[in-house]
């Protein structure tokens, strides 16, 4: 077997085995990369392309549309950031080609204002203790944000546990 065909079995393997998409390139030839699959994946997609074909003036003023290098860096951020059970964000334009990404559950509130590719303002709060609200500007690392997601994510499963 060539290593065309091994590589191509082991894609087929981890898509299998975990639901990922899975590329490699020539440049990586002894790495492959994952790419994880949420639910709203697709949604997500489309809305960033949608809010990337609103006319200049969508806003009533001059508002550009959501520039393209923001949105490529959004849906990047998300598949890296999110875990598979994070709840779908919701994700609205700016006046300036920006776009703020937002997560508003009964126990907590995420906001990122991606003003331009490794240029994003976070925030959070969570309800039981809103004195201690969270403001950051992250540039490269998300993890925080990855941290939030998953303590939001099992706080909402907590919440509809104890609903039910």
């Amino acid at each position: 077997m060539n290593r065309t065909q091994s590589i191509n079995a082991f894609e087929r393997r981890l898509q299998v085995d975990t639901g990922a998409n899975v590329s490699s390139h020539v440049a990586f030839s002894s790495r492959v990369l994952c790419e994880p699959r949420h639910a709203w994946r697709q949604r997500v997609i489309e809305r960033l392309d949608e809010l990337c074909k609103l006319q200049v003036g969508w806003d009533g003023y001059q508002a550009p549309p959501v520039s393209f290098a923001n949105a490529h860096f959004a849906a990047s951020m998300l598949a890296s950031a999110c875990p598979l059970d994070a709840p779908e964000p919701q994700i609205v334009p700016g006046a300036s080609g920006d776009l703020q990404i937002e997560w508003h559950t009964e126990t907590t509130d995420i906001e990122l204002h991606i003003r331009a590719p490794n240029d994003v303002d976070a925030w959070r709060v969570v309800m039981s203790a809103p004195e201690r609200e969270d403001q950051l500007h992250l540039t490269m690392d998300f993890r925080v944000v990855a941290d939030w997601l998953v303590e939001l994510s099992e706080a909402s499963v907590a919440a509809r546990s104890s609903a039910a």
